[in-house]
């Protein structure tokens, strides 16, 4: 899409809200990670699951859209030795803008560890090779299709090769536990950020339709992630409570 303001200021996993339709049907916005930007354009990647994201697919070349953004908290672009980027389904969104910002910063080695459930629905690795060279990409598939057969988090052990290393995670809430869980089994102390999905219907904080929950000395301490995320550090977050909530869907 053409969108001039938000290519240029965006940054990686800030998100804009796509009013759907013209009309008040769906009610409402949806909100979408900015997956690139290449001059006034940025694009965003989605799967079609309802009436909202049905709309935005029909859309055709020449017409138009209403857009809030870039909104929200995004990553913070280590200047570590290296980075992992652990990406599920369409959590691969705001990588392909994280790759170059962390390319800018003087990381040397970036790997995206690439996950869905079958290899049709992969993210395709050209993609990040446009934005950043000698970006690794490794994949993983539900289904062995290709790649590594099994959950993109068999992967993250192996990924971590240097001691300074940043990991950065996008994707459904489940996967970003399991990346937490796995570095915390394994000892890891470095920079860890999490893109957490939640229902976000306003954007900017004023629905509360988003609260997660954080760790805090306080009982019941929540965030809004369309506000204070939805990037968060992920020893930020109570992992335990929010799994406990229901799943985020967006239609």
């Amino acid at each position: 899409m053409r969108l001039p303001h938000l290519a240029q200021t965006a940054r990686a996993g800030e998100f804009a809200q796509l009013r759907c339709t013209r009309s008040s049907v769906p009610l409402l916005r949806r909100p979408f990670s900015v997956a690139w930007a290449d001059g006034d354009a940025c694009s965003f990647v989605f799967d079609v699951v309802g009436a909202g994201t049905a709309a935005l697919a029909a859309l055709r070349p020449g017409d138009t859209i209403d857009v809030l953004g870039p909104l929200g908290t995004g990553f913070s672009p280590s200047p570590a030795q290296s980075a992992v980027c652990v990406a599920g389904g369409v959590g691969c969104a705001p990588f392909p803008l994280l790759v170059r910002d962390l390319a800018a910063a003087g990381v040397q080695d970036i790997v995206v560890l690439n996950g869905a459930a079958t290899s049709s629905r992969l993210y395709p690795a050209e993609r990040f090779d446009r934005v950043a060279t000698g970006v690794r990409v490794i994949e993983a598939t539900d289904d062995g299709s290709r790649g590594h057969r099994g959950w993109v988090t068999d992967l993250l052990t192996a990924a971590l090769s240097e001691a300074n290393t940043a990991v950065y995670a996008c994707g459904p809430n489940a996967m970003l536990g399991a990346v937490a869980r796995l570095l915390r089994e394994a000892c890891y102390v470095g920079l860890v950020e999490a893109s957490l999905e939640a229902p976000m219907g306003c954007g900017f904080g004023t629905c509360l339709g988003c609260a997660v929950p954080v760790r805090s000395t306080a009982d019941d301490a929540w965030a809004l992630c369309c506000s204070d995320g939805p990037v968060f550090r992920s020893d930020e977050v109570d992992w335990d409570t929010l799994h406990r909530l229901p799943e985020a869907h967006v239609a």
